[in-house]
């Protein structure tokens, strides 16, 4: 399926859901939640649009500053601030309530409810019908989806694959960038990929070690692996413990770990280079031999979700068998079973 295939049945939809990308997370976390809302419209014969022209990456103009457009996008400002990302559900509101001992949550969800119903309501009276925002989306990764106009009929993993080999379609300049980068890294056509993610993931879960990535490669003598790290120490260790690997990279010298919150803060011209750089090295690791990620991090779930049915791309951090079922769930239980697996993992080494 190309992009015309799909904008051509996509717009025949009479209702439509506007779709709010670069709102508040990094850009494959916002990546995710977007196709997720795509597979949500298909289901429900919906028309999929967007709004990103606040995205928290680039320099302002959004989507096509980076990729080709692949669906009708709007452009008014109301869904800055009504148009977000679905929030828990109420009772997982309560339970967090209780087990917190704080009102906040409760707070917080009532101040959303009150935001959806303005944010319909400008809708409404902007579009002239009812249109169906971010935090109508629900998860649905147990659908089958059966659209015969677009010869689709499959599982959550085949359709999410589908739609995001759709999408990911660099800009011509981003891809001269990229070939151009990868000509002047003398990057081989056959390496294998890994990401170790550094930065403020460690408030959110336990950093995976990078020399774990690589054992989970079982990589023989001057074998290539490039790496997508946000800390120059991460890529360094790596480096030393390996000296018989060749490891190539797009992390800087002054790179030492990702923070989302900084980064929302630098300018426009900064975060534009960043994510150039990012996307660049998620282009490379989507044709990589092999690739070895976690399940706690926003490229990694990308990957394996693309290439879910691919016995080539692993998580160091859960085993195969239970990897579809992993990846769809929220990030706090991605964690948790992360550990889980992973000291389960060194008892056994150590037995």
């Amino acid at each position: 399926m190309d992009a015309n295939q799909y904008r051509k049945v996509n717009e025949t939809f009479r209702n439509r859901l506007v779709y709010h990308i670069g709102k508040d997370c990094g850009f494959f976390v916002e990546l995710n939640y977007m196709i997720n809302a795509m597979l949500y419209c298909l289901a429900h014969r919906l028309q999929f649009q967007i709004y990103s022209e606040d995205a928290n990456f680039g320099t302002g103009t959004g989507w096509t500053e980076f990729f080709l457009p692949f669906c009708p996008e709007v452009h008014e400002s109301f869904h800055r601030r009504y148009n977000f990302h679905r929030p828990p559900s109420w009772q997982r509101i309560l339970r967090n309530t209780i087990k917190e001992r704080s009102l906040r949550f409760i707070a917080w969800k009532t101040k959303t409810t009150l935001l959806t119903i303005v944010g319909k309501a400008k809708a409404r009276r902007v579009y002239g019908e009812w249109v169906l925002l971010g935090q109508d989306v629900a998860a649905e990764p147990a659908q089958h989806y059966h659209i015969p106009e677009l010869q689709i009929d499959g599982d959550y993993y085949q359709v999410y694959g589908i739609l995001a080999k759709m999408v990911w379609r660099l800009r011509p300049d981003m891809l001269r960038t990229a070939t151009e980068v990868e000509r002047t890294m003398h990057l081989p056509s056959c390496y294998d990929g890994i990401q170790i993610r550094g930065g403020d993931k460690s408030t959110e879960t336990l950093l995976v070690e990078g020399k774990l990535m690589v054992q989970a490669l079982v990589p023989h003598d001057g074998v290539s692996i490039f790496v997508l790290t946000d800390d120059i120490r991460l890529l360094n260790d790596v480096k030393a413990r390996y000296p018989q690997l060749r490891f190539f990279s797009l992390c800087r010298r002054d790179d030492m770990g990702y923070n989302h919150q900084a980064f929302c803060r630098t300018s426009p011209q900064e975060k534009k280079e960043a994510i150039g750089r990012l996307l660049i090295s998620a282009d490379i690791l989507l044709r990589c031999r092999l690739f070895v990620g976690s399940i706690t991090t926003g490229p990694s779930v990308f990957m394996m979700k693309v290439r879910a049915n691919d016995d080539a791309v692993k998580a160091v951090d859960c085993p195969k068998s239970a990897l579809k079922a992993v990846l769809t769930l929220t990030l706090d239980k991605r964690a948790t079973l992360s550990q889980r697996f992973l000291s389960e993992s060194v008892r056994q080494d150590a037995d």
